[in-house]
């Protein structure tokens, strides 16, 4: 599996941040027009798809690592009877 280019997480880390904003203007908000929770909505969205984004590359970094270890391991010996 290719690693996702840093652009791409720079892009979807700066659209959290936007999200997790709308979110943080929804809670805050007193009033009663409804944009301020379509925003929090579609923030709350853009944050749940930067996390599974992030979670998926910290677990191809990880199974690459083991796989890298596992690669090393010398055969072990066998016990002659």
């Amino acid at each position: 599996m290719k690693p996702i280019a840093d652009k791409t997480m720079d892009v979807f880390e700066e659209t959290a941040l936007i999200g997790a904003k709308a979110m943080k203007q929804y809670l805050t908000y007193e009033g009663e027009n409804k944009k301020f929770l379509d925003k929090a909505k579609v923030g709350a969205q853009a944050v749940s798809a930067y996390a599974r984004v992030r979670a998926s590359e910290s677990n191809r970094m990880q199974v690459e690592l083991i796989a890298e270890r596992v690669g090393h391991i010398d055969e072990p010996k066998r016990l002659e009877r």
